[in-house]
């Protein structure tokens, strides 16, 4: 949930309660315009702390909502990541290679592509889908910084 949404919420709940904007703002000490900004998505940052302020005058907590839109990012990245080549990755294949930390050589540029090029969060998510008991994340996530090692990619963070 990002920060416009929590505003939403945060509208909402006011509307409900009775609150005018003046209201939540004194209880939580903060000014009317920054829960105007808040409400209506325009706000750039708010610390945590004058977050759950606010959230608290109205009862609201905070959840960890997964995000929607991407469904499935193993399809999209295997989709992705084959464009360029001849050798098509399916979502399964990619799946397999992530867990063994086998890669075959015709698809290495493929899964070079994952480690330079795919958005992070999208990676993250590739990983969780990818992961079973038997192979958890962690492990996934050790196959890749090899292969980032190995195959010498562009991208830093691995």
């Amino acid at each position: 949930m990002n920060l416009a949404q929590i505003g939403d919420e945060i509208h909402s709940k006011r509307i409900q309660v009775g609150l005018l904007q003046e209201h939540v703002a004194k209880f939580a000490g903060l000014s009317r315009v920054t829960i105007n900004q808040l409400e209506n998505g325009t706000l750039k940052d708010l610390g945590y702390a004058k977050l759950k302020t606010v959230m608290d005058v109205l009862g609201l907590d905070m959840q960890t909502v997964q995000p929607t839109g991407l469904k499935s990012a193993l399809a999209v990245v295997a989709r992705s990541i084959s464009t360029s080549y001849r050798d098509v990755i399916t979502p399964d294949m990619l799946s397999t290679m992530l867990r063994s930390g086998v890669a075959p050589e015709q698809f290495q540029p493929h899964l070079m592509a994952l480690l330079d090029e795919t958005p992070l969060p999208v990676v993250v998510k590739v990983v969780a889908e990818a992961a079973t008991p038997d192979v958890p994340a962690k492990k996934i996530m050790k196959h890749l910084s090899l292969w980032a090692k190995e195959w010498k990619v562009c991208r830093t963070v691995w």
